[in-house]
């Protein structure tokens, strides 16, 4: 990836068909799981215009740094088309490195937005993260919406409402991969998988996927956050002799795979997740994992939006995007803030909280920042049902996604990614 920095300002298919244990998967398809400060207030439709202060905590450093730029992009782009679309409503936004779980970046980075009087955190990427400030910020009636995590424990985390998502439950990755595995005709599997919320979350579901599909895991090995050496965990897990290797990681995925290639794997075995998916890249030469496949909570990033991506980057004077992964949640987060605001008619966390789910689901569809605040200037008491870049979105109580996409990449020669197919899924 390319380095970049920002300071505390803006500036900065083919598809499958396959049924597995009553599950029916298509390329995009349906796969059903049971499983504060105010700075203004004003009525929707009104001639004023709000306030609205954002701030974000997102990685600019440590093992996920690889998702920060199309993060910061994603809200940064949201923003640029809401101001532009003078619908009665400005933005603001201060950026926050949130590092990882091995440092308190994010801690203190909550401590500074919520004394800068900030309405709305967007972040973290790393459910691990995450768990380091949510008190901090949902307890000072700041709302939260992650673009990013995934971990099953923020369902039913005791945030009194503040905290949402727009990317889905690993509950949703964890059977896409699974059932992907199983129609690629595997059925012994090792998993390798760190020990945090991230890691356990997505390796519980992607097990019961493999069982109910099944296939049989017949090796798992564990590692601590930022761990170096993998060594004897490959050599236990590939004496299983596997046909597929699932590695649940974040940028330790590039140790674990030079040790792979050290052990002649075959890496059209191997299979990744959204932490450490685009983490090799063409960049990187010591090691080829042509074959290997990676799943990615959300779309596939559309040409159009690929290129205002690259567009705003370039006017900041950052280097291009090489990845896109949580552009587009990142992007949906900032819009549905904007509109939760105008539709309450203030940009206090607690009317944005009151609002959010009321205009993700359940109402008129629109599809813009722009289409959705003229529903609302029209009809202040109107009913919009926002459908962004990333999905439907739709919140259920607990701000949980109840319909989201996750796609699929394949590496080839050189490093080189392709999005190969997008899986859509609900989860009930």
């Amino acid at each position: 990836m390319g380095a970049f920095s920002r300071a505390n300002s803006a500036t900065r298919s083919k598809s499958v068909k396959a049924t597995i244990s009553g599950l029916t998967l298509l390329g995009v398809s349906a796969l059903v799981l049971s499983g504060c400060t105010s700075t203004g207030d004003t009525e929707a439709g009104s001639s004023e215009t709000l306030d609205l202060k954002i701030g974000t905590i997102l990685p600019q450093t440590g093992t996920l740094a690889v998702l920060g730029p199309p993060e910061f992009a994603g809200v940064d782009l949201a923003i640029k088309e809401i101001n532009e679309a003078e619908a009665g409503i400005e933005i603001s936004v201060e950026h926050k490195d949130s590092g990882d779980t091995t440092t308190d970046l994010a801690t203190q980075s909550a401590t500074s937005l919520i004394a800068d009087g900030v309405s709305v955190v967007i972040g973290a990427a790393s459910s691990g993260v995450s768990k380091t400030f949510i008190d901090q910020v949902t307890g000072a009636g700041i709302v939260q919406i992650s673009p990013a995590n995934t971990s099953p424990d923020f369902t039913d985390y005791p945030d009194d409402g503040y905290y949402f998502r727009t990317a889905p439950s690993d509950v949703l990755q964890g059977r896409i991969l699974g059932n992907k595995i199983v129609n690629d005709g595997k059925t012994d599997v090792a998993i390798l998988y760190m020990n945090d919320a991230y890691g356990t979350g997505l390796y519980d579901n992607l097990k019961t996927s493999l069982e109910d599909g099944g296939a049989s895991v017949v090796g798992e090995e564990i590692f601590e956050p930022a761990s170096t050496d993998f060594t004897s965990a490959i050599q236990a897990l590939l004496a299983t002799n596997p046909d597929a290797l699932v590695v649940i990681s974040f940028d330790e995925i590039k140790t674990i795979a030079e040790q792979l290639a050290g052990q002649g794997f075959d890496f059209s075995k191997l299979y990744g997740v959204d932490g450490n998916y685009g983490v090799i890249g063409e960049a990187d030469t010591n090691v080829d994992i042509a074959g290997a496949q990676f799943t990615n909570p959300g779309v596939l990033a559309t040409e159009d939006f690929q290129a205002k991506l690259q567009d705003l980057v370039a006017e900041q004077g950052q280097d291009p995007l090489t990845v896109f992964s949580y552009a587009a949640e990142s992007y949906d987060a900032t819009v549905l803030s904007a509109l939760a605001a105008l539709k309450g008619g203030a940009t206090d966390g607690a009317t944005i909280k009151a609002n959010l789910q009321d205009v993700s689901e359940g109402g008129e569809k629109c599809e813009s920042f722009a289409d959705c605040a003229k529903l609302l200037a029209d009809d202040a008491d109107a009913d919009i049902d926002y459908d962004g870049v990333s999905g439907p979105i739709s919140w259920d109580d607990n701000g949980d996604e109840t319909e989201a996409f996750v796609s699929i990449f394949q590496y080839s020669a050189g490093n080189k990614t392709e999005g190969v197919d997008q899986v859509a899924g609900k989860l009930e």
